[in-house]
């Protein structure tokens, strides 16, 4: 007999208001954090819980709160920080490549409009998930990280060529 998966994150959501009176359903750590950014449209990632707090993430921001009522959305297959292709759709778009800083709900479409940074700088424009593909990240010649690692073989692997 199979088993129902019963693991129910990451879930994706927002908090278009503050969701009870005081801060008691935030970490004490957080609030000044949690204070800045709810309410807001912000699609923020649910990835478990640690004692009485769920821990949420908007890309490197990170907040815990206890379970509280927020308005879940479905996942369109992005996240705050992926690198991603804007493509021109017949030229409805302008052709980039960035970085989505910013993810957000759009109730009146009922989905997620999405915001880059392309070469470090925001793009004005929001997209739909429909306007994105994913890509990887390319690194200028030159950075460090774009270098192709070396492999040195070892001694003992050396030895053991030899011998045959």
């Amino acid at each position: 007999m199979d088993l129902p998966n019963l693991k129910t994150d990451p879930k994706y959501g927002f908090y278009p208001w503050w969701p009870e009176d005081g801060d008691d359903w935030v970490h004490p750590e957080d609030v000044a954090t949690a204070r800045h950014t709810i309410p807001s449209p912000r699609v923020f990632r649910r990835d478990g819980e640690h004692g009485p707090f769920v821990t949420l993430h908007y890309g490197q921001l990170q907040l815990r709160v206890k379970p509280t009522m927020w308005q879940e959305v479905p996942w369109e297959g992005y996240n705050v920080g992926d690198w991603v292709e804007v493509l021109s759709r017949g030229q409805k778009n302008t052709p980039r490549t960035g970085v989505i800083r910013e993810m957000e709900w759009e109730p009146r479409s009922r989905s997620m409009r999405y915001y880059i940074d392309e070469a470090g700088h925001p793009v004005p424009n929001a997209y739909a998930a429909e306007d994105l593909r994913h890509v990887e990240p390319v690194l200028p010649v030159g950075d460090p990280a774009a270098a192709m690692p070396v492999i040195e073989p070892t001694l003992d692997v050396d030895a053991s060529a030899h011998q045959i």
